[in-house]
């Protein structure tokens, strides 16, 4: 069994590899984007994240209000593990900022990263920074309410005045905690989905025969596994994280 975590190589895709188009840009990294990131690619949405590896996160020097890890965890090795979970999940992760988002004919957004242009359905702005690669789109800004930072006004779902744009998040005005940007971009998420996949029930894994009690056909986003699959991967997933916590002090560099 193979425990290995992706190595920085493995996470990032290069500029040069990243499709030419995609269901769903996500620009940002961090808690929201990337927990966004799993749920639209669990969901067969191909998904790029735009990450520029200065998530805010960085800045805390223990996290340990995140539910999960009740002595607290590293911001850094909680990086990787966000990282590498997107990475699992089939999310393309290119270390770029978006520099213009634009309206385009081929696809509904075209966004401009480095030295080249990258279309998607739909993108999710999940940074928090700045927004002025938004300008093309008459979509009205605010200043956050306990500070001097443009926000970007969207609905419980993280919709905003602009079909296919969306915001989670900071951005969006979600208090500064990292599992509450993270709840955010899961919700923010399932609108997307909603939205392109309206046929999706739930990411959800159930024991295999479930839904024959109920007389049901397995919806879409379910997987049923056997006891067998369950098993292996409850066995990785504990393998996994014991790797992840016996090598932390390898996080730093990688």
């Amino acid at each position: 069994m193979n425990t290995d975590s992706p190595t920085e190589t493995d996470r990032f895709v290069t500029t040069d590899d990243a499709a030419e188009t995609y269901d769903v840009i996500v620009i940002g990294g961090g808690p929201a984007g990337s927990s966004a990131g799993v749920f639209t690619a669990r969901a067969e949405l191909d998904t790029l994240i735009l990450e520029d590896g200065r998530s805010t996160l960085q800045k805390c020097a223990h996290l340990e209000n995140y539910l999960g890890f009740p002595a607290g965890v590293r911001p850094k090795l909680f990086v990787a593990l966000m990282r590498d979970h997107t990475a699992t999940s089939g999310c393309d992760r290119l270390r770029e900022s978006a520099t213009t988002v634009r309206p385009d004919e081929r696809a509904r957004f075209a966004v401009d990263v480095a030295d080249r242009t990258i279309r998607a359905d739909a993108v999710l702005v999940a940074s928090w920074s700045h927004i002025e690669y938004l300008d093309g789109f008459e979509v009205e800004t605010v200043v956050e309410e306990h500070g001097d930072i443009e926000v970007l006004p969207a609905d419980e779902a993280g919709r905003t005045a602009v079909d296919g744009l969306y915001a989670a998040g900071r951005i969006a005005q979600e208090p500064h905690q990292a599992i509450v940007n993270a709840g955010a971009g899961a919700r923010t998420a399932r609108a997307i989905i909603d939205d392109q996949r309206p046929e999706f029930y739930n990411d959800w894994v159930v024991p295999e025969g479930y839904y024959d009690y109920w007389d049901r056909e397995v919806p879409a986003g379910v997987e049923e596994i056997s006891h067998e699959k369950r098993q292996e991967r409850v066995e990785r997933s504990a393998a996994v994280m014991e790797s992840y916590f016996a090598r932390d002090k390898d996080v730093d560099g990688r």
